[in-house]
């Protein structure tokens, strides 16, 4: 597997370049490839010394790392679908704003996109805590459904620089039936989930390097997603959490939990997509 990453050429791309780093010196290659595609925004020297940065902190953690610089084609977005092509089996680390603002973090991004695209494997990161460098040590994974399994080849080349994986499982209910819940109706929920979460627990410790002392898993009933998530990542002190991408062709509106939760998050925040042919 190959780990690619979509540099815009700013001090984000940067941040977001700690978290390739780190992808691809856990994975079996130790190969980082650094993709840009020219725009007017960023060249020359302010560029190739960003660029630069990166190839020297990948000779430190002993990861050879390729720079290549891709021509537009129907914009960065083209440029970047058309050189991930014929690199199914490969995953691409990519960005979200920096501030979101009435846009949002992700929506309407190139990161967006690929994740839309599912081309190959895409990890989107909201860096909010930069001083980390790539390197959270205790991650909060967010199921959205009963099952790990989407999440696999994101952790597994990020198993090494664990120290701790807690798995969350939020029971969603509407907000009518949250307030009107009774112990009963609660615990019905609770342990419909903790099955589903223990499973999620197997999964991870038999797919990945980390041991199932250094997992986790967890359940909570909400009737807010984003808001929990945030909750339980402040709570569990995780300096990353992942959550998967919704199904392709549903983009991030004004609004949605996704958007919700990086703006609230105390963590940084991974999107993450598996390509739709693996």
């Amino acid at each position: 597997m190959t780990i690619f990453l979509a540099h815009d050429g700013s001090l984000n791309g940067d941040w977001i370049g700690n978290y390739a780093l780190h992808m691809a010196a856990g994975s079996t290659a130790r190969r980082l490839v650094v993709l840009h595609v020219e725009d007017a925004n960023i060249s020359g020297e302010p560029l190739h010394r960003r660029l630069e940065r990166i190839t020297e902190l990948g000779e430190r953690m002993r990861v050879a790392v390729e720079v290549r610089i891709l021509p537009m084609h129907r914009g960065v977005f083209g440029g970047l679908d058309d050189h991930l092509a014929d690199a199914p089996a490969s995953i691409v680390v990519c960005g979200a704003r920096v501030a979101g603002g009435r846009r949002g973090h992700l929506r309407g991004t190139i990161s967006e996109s690929l994740l839309n695209s599912a081309r190959c494997g895409v990890l989107a990161v909201r860096v909010l805590q930069p001083g980390l460098l790539g390197d959270p040590r205790r991650v909060l994974l967010a199921l959205s459904g009963g099952s790990a399994a989407p999440a696999l080849p994101f952790l597994a080349p990020l198993a090494a620089a664990i120290e701790h994986l807690d798995i969350l499982h939020v029971a969603m209910v509407s907000k009518f039936r949250f307030g009107n819940m009774t112990a009963a109706d609660a615990a019905r929920h609770y342990h419909a989930a903790q099955s589903a979460a223990e499973r999620a627990m197997e999964e991870v410790a038999g797919a990945t390097s980390l041991p199932p002392e250094r997992i986790d898993s967890h359940v909570r009933v909400s009737d807010d997603w984003a808001k929990q998530v945030a909750v339980e990542a402040g709570r569990y002190r995780a300096g990353l959490a992942m959550v998967e991408m919704p199904a392709a062709g549903r983009g991030l509106s004004f609004g949605h939990p996704i958007e919700e939760l990086m703006r609230i998050a105390p963590s940084d925040v991974a999107v993450y997509r598996k390509a739709a042919a693996s």
